[in-house]
């Protein structure tokens, strides 16, 4: 069952994850005692719960990570799903960009927080785009493919000290190309090719419903 929990006690805990191949599967894990990652999808013993929609996460599979937002004394905890982001839409279509700014704002941080989150957690459709293709497995991916770029690779360019990113607009635009990299290489015919389109409609959605001037 998941835990709202501090993330001192979080990290005192080991993580067991529910594994088919693990010898602690094989003679039977109570299910009850796990739950499922709504990033990464493994079942985990020991994942931090929303106290809203009850959505459980790893550390370093929400945005922004759980370590940078929780303290301590943190009882119960909001996740970025469950944020006013109706707010921030409204900010964001006033205008919140200072054109000698050097990094995101703090609406453009949480929107471009939301939106990520939104496509992390689309279940399979995710996961062909939260890291680049194996250069090892497809290495005429990158002969094709000048720059390449992943769900995981715009998250922990958004989260890093460095500041990557100096414009919504560039989150977006980074977030776009994944979904044309992969248009560039696959034909319409492989499966691929269906959550591309999937992924692509979910992004417009909510670009079209929350800041449309990014569309």
């Amino acid at each position: 069952m998941a835990k709202n929990m501090n993330v001192a006690s979080k990290k005192a805990m080991k993580t067991k994850k529910l594994d088919s191949s693990s010898e602690d599967f094989c003679a039977g894990v109570d299910i009850k005692d796990y739950s499922k990652c709504s990033g990464c999808t493994n079942w985990d013993e020991n994942l931090t719960g929303c106290s809203i929609c009850k959505r459980t996460y790893h550390d370093n599979c929400h945005v922004p990570y759980l370590s940078f937002i929780m303290t301590n004394s943190s009882k119960t905890w909001k996740c970025t799903m469950c944020i006013d982001i109706e707010h921030v839409s409204k900010v964001m279509k006033k205008g919140t960009s200072d054109p000698d700014k050097k990094t995101l704002n703090e609406y453009e941080l949480k929107m471009a927080a939301r939106i990520l989150l939104e496509l992390l957690c689309d279940g399979i459709n995710s996961y062909p785009f939260m890291e680049c293709p194996s250069p090892i497995i497809h290495p005429d991916y990158y002969q094709v493919i000048c720059l390449p770029v992943s769900l995981n690779s715009v998250k922990r360019k958004l989260l890093s000290k460095i500041h990557y990113y100096t414009s919504f607009a560039d989150v977006i635009k980074d977030i776009k190309r994944i979904y044309s990299n992969y248009v560039l290489y696959y034909t319409e015919n492989d499966p691929l090719y269906f959550k591309v389109q999937e992924q692509e409609k979910k992004l417009n959605e909510m670009l079209s419903k929350w800041v449309p001037q990014y569309k």
